[in-house]
């Protein structure tokens, strides 16, 4: 899938037809304000992108260019990244990489060993031998690292998945992603169940139901935290648990929290810190 193709799906899988169109317009005012002589109207041709799924071959490279940054844009701020690519991804790309290259240089051994014959046959007796044993193991190795190559596409291929997968809000198995994050997308799966299109199994989606009032409980949590409690968040002493978003761990620390509450900052009852050394630095970060 080229990046172009991997931009628009990401802005179909992100955004509703209203919100596409409110970015088309902010784009187009934006070139407007800052470059009053560009004419183009952008505001068409990503609506125009947007529709038939492509960018046109007829577009000129700057304007692809920037349209390809307004959906780059919108996509960041919104949490996405659409040039992730998770860490197993890239190690088992470059390892995949590696092996062609090995191979390649041992095909070349190969056919090295094979050149020095001249097309003549092999006389002596003894030194046939020799040559044939060496270039059954050449052989032999090339064999193998071709076989592994096989099996490190698969792996790529399964890794690429697991990676589309997360970004379209969905685990390994496949399952909707329990993350306030991805609300949008448990909303719109048990709107599908409710016209019986959806192809989750009924205890699933009673699963669903029940965590997407918790999510939304916790989202309220976030959207009504006090002063203190974001001046905590933006002091960089801690970090959010994405899966419980209200739950924030102390840096430093092992397995010790602090949980939101009606807008503010208390010890976590599973995470409490068990060391005084733990207990003064939790007293000190919640003031």
């Amino acid at each position: 899938m080229e990046f172009t193709e991997k931009l628009v799906n990401l802005m179909h899988e992100n955004f509703n037809a209203q919100a596409q169109s409110l970015i088309a317009s902010d784009f187009q005012n934006y070139v407007q304000e800052t470059n009053p002589f560009d004419r183009t109207n952008y505001k068409v041709l990503i609506e125009e992108v947007l529709e038939s799924g492509a960018f046109p071959e007829s577009m000129d490279v700057m304007t692809k260019e920037a349209i390809q940054n307004c959906f780059i844009n919108a996509l960041q701020k919104k949490g996405v990244d659409p040039f992730e690519e998770s860490y197993r991804t890239r190690m088992a790309k470059q390892k995949l990489e590696r092996l062609k290259n090995e191979l390649h240089q041992q095909t070349n051994k190969v056919f090295e060993h094979w050149e020095q014959t001249n097309g003549q046959p092999m006389n002596d007796k003894r030194g046939a031998r020799s040559f044939f044993n060496k270039a059954e193991r050449l052989e032999s190795k090339a064999i193998d690292l071709n076989k592994q190559i096989k099996e490190q596409e698969e792996r790529v291929e399964r890794l690429e998945w697991a990676d589309e997968n997360r970004r379209n809000g969905r685990n390994k198995q496949g399952g909707l992603m329990l993350t306030i994050d991805n609300i949008p997308r448990i909303e719109e799966e048990l709107e599908r169940a409710e016209r019986g299109e959806s192809h989750y199994a009924p205890v699933t989606l009673r699963k669903y139901r029940k965590e997407l009032a918790r999510l939304k409980a916790e989202k309220e949590q976030l959207n009504n935290v006090s002063s203190k409690a974001q001046e905590i968040i933006e002091s960089g002493k801690v970090n959010q648990w994405k899966k419980y978003p209200t739950v924030y761990f102390i840096k430093g620390l092992r397995k010790v929290a602090i949980e939101l509450k009606n807008g503010a900052f208390e010890v976590s009852s599973k995470y409490a810190p068990q060391t005084d050394e733990e207990k003064a630095i939790v007293k000190e970060i919640l003031g």
